[in-house]
């Protein structure tokens, strides 16, 4: 019992999940297999060097001390918040207020329109019959295992379209979580118009909400309810690296 956690109530039952096993849906940030998307510079791992002293223990120094360059929203999984849109005003430290929540996994295939592929609304409907958690993680189909580290810059890559975006709006969803580098198609002229409905920005902003791109989900987790862990790094910007963990429930009869 220690490695589990009471967090809510699941189909009127009371629900504990498991930390013994949990499954990381992040991509790393590496310093040679990572993801590139939108032309951004991949991320360096680089010994830092002073005088005498190599931060790389097999160039002979003490201790390994790097210095790393990295563009959160090009390099891995990253979490992002209205400040993507809005400007410094908006930090994800200060927008992310979240530890966890109560996350649903959907699968879904990509349709075509307008001859990109795309996360449409019908399909989403279809796939999303139960929409009772105010976190959303969706997986595109197929799950190829090339997403680890696919160069997605100056291809076009899946996108939410505007009507699936207003559905997940609609349904109360305040953490939405992708496998594709973006939301919004990667050349749009700057309209980004799924961010902007995202957040009800400028009119109404969501600025507790956030978006989290580049995940993962392998194809052993089944869709349907988790404890999602967000873990996003401190980065003052409008988006940092992060490494959501999901934590299976565990149905547990209180009276036993």
């Amino acid at each position: 019992m220690a490695n589990l956690l009471m967090m809510s109530m699941l189909d009127n039952a009371p629900a504990m999940f498991d930390f013994h096993d949990p499954v990381d849906i992040s991509l790393h940030i590496s310093g040679s297999d990572q993801p590139n998307a939108f032309g951004l510079p991949r991320a360096t791992f680089t010994p830092f060097r002073s005088g005498p002293f190599v931060g790389s223990i097999e160039e002979g120094g003490h201790v390994r001390c790097d210095v790393v360059n990295v563009a959160p929203h090009g390099n891995g999984t990253h979490t992002e918040c209205v400040g993507h849109i809005a400007g410094q005003k908006y930090l994800i430290t200060e927008c992310m207020t979240d530890l966890a929540d109560i996350a649903r996994v959907v699968s879904l295939p990509l349709s075509v329109i307008d001859g990109d592929s795309v996360i449409s609304r019908d399909v989403l409907e279809g796939a999303w019959q139960k929409h009772d958690t105010t976190t959303l993680i969706l997986r595109t189909l197929p799950n190829s295992h090339d997403k680890r580290d696919r160069v997605w810059s100056g291809n076009n890559p899946p996108y939410i379209h505007i009507d699936a975006m207003r559905l997940i709006v609609e349904r109360g969803i305040r953490h939405l979580m992708v496998d594709t580098p973006s939301v919004d198609r990667e050349e749009d002229s700057g309209a980004l118009i799924a961010h902007h409905h995202f957040w009800q920005w400028p009119q109404e902003p969501r600025t507790n909400c956030t978006i989290t791109e580049l995940i993962f989900v392998p194809d052993n987790v089944s869709d349907g309810i988790y404890l999602v862990l967000f873990n996003v790094a401190p980065f003052d910007g409008d988006a940092a690296p992060s490494r959501p963990m999901l934590l299976k429930p565990v149905l547990v009869d209180l009276a036993v």
